[in-house]
């Protein structure tokens, strides 16, 4: 784990060319971080280092719960992608509007049968 080579990568992401055409998805992500943690500890500890630099370097991130675009989306409701994918694979994001993109942190934590994962997402569509 290395966090200056995460924050490059999620620079990059940032900087880089996101899909805009018909059927791609808008949006870059990477996994940060170790792929299998010693515990969640260690890996929510990771996150929170990471949103640290992060918030250093573009100030206070908004945060969102997920349970209301689930629960949107149980209604019929369409949420645009990644934020729906985000809402089934997590609880909490730290978001933030960096030059007309959202920088999505989160951890992965939907999933009982598997360890928690340190996420990032970039995308040029709003929030719903």
């Amino acid at each position: 784990m290395d966090i200056a080579k995460d924050l490059a990568l999620i620079d990059g992401l940032r900087t880089g060319d996101i899909p805009t055409e018909p059927g791609e998805d808008g949006y870059r992500q990477a996994v940060l971080g170790l792929r299998q943690w010693q515990s969640a500890e260690d890996c929510y500890a990771y996150e929170a280092a990471i949103a640290e630099r992060l918030t250093e370097q573009w100030g206070e991130p908004s945060r969102w719960g997920t349970a209301t675009l689930i629960e949107r989306g149980a209604r019929g409701e369409r949420i645009p992608e990644p934020w729906a994918r985000l809402s089934a694979l997590a609880t909490d994001l730290r978001t933030w509007e960096v030059a007309d993109r959202w920088v999505i942190l989160t951890v992965i934590d939907g999933d009982a049968e598997h360890c928690p994962q340190v996420y990032c997402v970039v995308t040029t569509t709003d929030p719903p």
